[in-house]
């Protein structure tokens, strides 16, 4: 009896310990962070991976009987979406307030930012001047038309995009600037960000509109491509963070804050830019080496959780222009 009792405080203690993560950021980016985190900590975590918006709706679906207890995205829009559904807790700590800008947080710290990615114009310099695309106004000429590549409007990255635009310039101005997008790329509609940094490397088109990890990750595999593909990153850029945050119904809070504090942390921090070309958020933590300087580049005005009110509208746009 004493055996079945002890291997029963056994499992029960195992399984008390262990967290369940939705996350819409890719497993190989993901798991290294959270394997270091289950080897300091002892806390198993158990990673459902989908994408980031079909996540959050599968938890509203889901309500109560969620078995998730963090919820991680790759936008900060959709985590603001999941803030005004009333569906974060708030964190509470003082790891996150001092290491997490407040400009990389939601307004009562229902969510926070892990890491910042810049949405970039990636060109070919053998076909292409700087000068020509210092912002993203400059690809609605005509003289594009054929030349622009751009990812489908399905996807989180341009619907965070046009949400920030929409918060900057409104709704009329960027219907104009959409339209004249689409006119330019025709068929040059790519199903990802690396798609259109292969097409423009490889010489299918001249410019194109990622994130700017893309042309990172694509140089360090394809160095050979330096003559070919670079990008310049517009003033006062869109930007936006992939992020994380507490769900109200998880009965284990406590360690998903644990979570939350490693992934703010100067070592967690250190463990994202490892594997991937993205800027962490906690602005003492080094970019990596070869990165474009934080002092190089200005962000939009807009605050991601403003930018996260428009997602909605965005979306009726989307489908208004029809931006597939």
């Amino acid at each position: 009896m004493k055996v079945l009792l002890a291997l029963l405080l056994a499992f029960l203690t195992s399984f008390s310990q262990e967290l369940i993560i939705y996350s819409g950021r890719g497993e190989r980016l993901i798991k290294p962070v959270l394997d270091e985190f289950t080897r300091r900590t002892g806390i198993k975590v158990i990673l459902h991976s989908g994408g980031t918006v079909e996540l959050f709706n599968k938890i509203i679906a889901e309500g109560e009987r969620t078995p998730a207890d963090v919820f991680m995205t790759v936008d900060a829009g959709t985590l603001e979406r999941a803030r005004i559904a009333g569906i974060l807790e708030p964190i509470k700590s003082e790891v996150v307030e001092k290491n997490i800008p407040k400009d990389f947080r939601a307004p009562d710290n229902s969510w926070i930012g892990l890491s910042l990615r810049l949405r970039v114009i990636a060109y070919n310099p053998q076909k292409v001047k700087p000068t020509e695309i210092r912002t993203f106004d400059d690809l609605t000429n005509p003289k594009w038309k054929g030349r622009l590549g751009i990812r489908t409007g399905s996807n989180i990255y341009p619907q965070s995009q046009i949400a920030m635009m929409i918060a900057e310039r409104g709704e009329k101005e960027t219907e104009k600037f959409l339209r004249a997008i689409l006119a330019n790329a025709g068929d040059k509609i790519y199903p990802s960000d690396s798609r259109i940094v292969e097409a423009i490397a490889k010489g299918e088109i001249d410019v194109g509109i990622v994130n700017h990890y893309y042309v990172y990750k694509h140089l360090e595999a394809n160095p050979q491509d330096r003559k070919t593909l670079s990008f310049v990153v517009p003033p006062n850029t869109h930007y936006n963070v992939s992020g994380v945050g507490i769900l109200k119904t998880s009965k284990k809070k406590d360690l998903a804050l644990k979570l939350i504090e490693f992934l703010a942390s100067e070592e967690g921090q250190r463990l994202f830019v490892e594997e991937n070309w993205e800027y962490p958020v906690v602005p003492k933590v080094p970019i990596r080496q070869g990165m474009l300087p934080r002092d190089k580049f200005t962000l939009s005005k807009v605050p991601l959780s403003v930018m996260g009110r428009y997602m909605v509208p965005t979306l009726d746009l989307i489908d208004k222009v029809g931006y597939r």
